[in-house]
């Protein structure tokens, strides 16, 4: 199962750890966790109206987490509240049902970067790791003012 879960695509992805770190100027952050596995990561965010323009993460967590955040890293830039909400559910979709990854079709093609990610379709208590990040910040997104 390790194996199959931590192919060097998402190592990858954990070890490059794109957009980490305390973005100082943030309008909002939070953190949230996860309780079955104990992943916590904080999210700064900073808006120009309804469009993401700077994401930063402090990841305490697997290696899936971790890729995630970073792959979230990658491509953030001019996210708005409606295309994560789409993106989360299209994630959560591609997880959970077992046709999820040959449906993919994700709002752009940077984010064909998540297909890494299916292997976590058959470990359902792995699915909240990939996710977190993408939750945090539409938690972030939602609670910014």
């Amino acid at each position: 199962m390790i194996d199959k879960l931590y192919q060097k695509t998402i190592l990858k992805h954990a070890a490059n750890a794109t957009a980490h770190g305390i973005l100082e100027d943030a309008d909002h952050s939070v953190m949230v966790h996860n309780p079955m596995c104990g992943d916590r990561i904080k999210v700064f965010i900073k808006m120009d109206g309804d469009k993401l323009v700077s994401f930063t993460h402090e990841a305490k967590a697997c290696a899936l987490c971790q890729a995630s955040a970073s792959v979230l890293g990658e491509h953030y830039h001019g996210l708005d509240k409606t295309t994560l909400t789409e993106l989360v559910d299209k994630i959560m979709h591609s997880l959970s049902d077992a046709n999820g990854p040959d449906l993919n079709s994700w709002p752009d093609d940077q984010w064909s970067d998540l297909d890494v990610f299916n292997v976590v379709r058959d470990h359902k208590s792995r699915q909240t790791c990939v996710t977190l990040p993408f939750d945090a910040l539409l938690q972030a997104m939602n609670e910014c003012k």
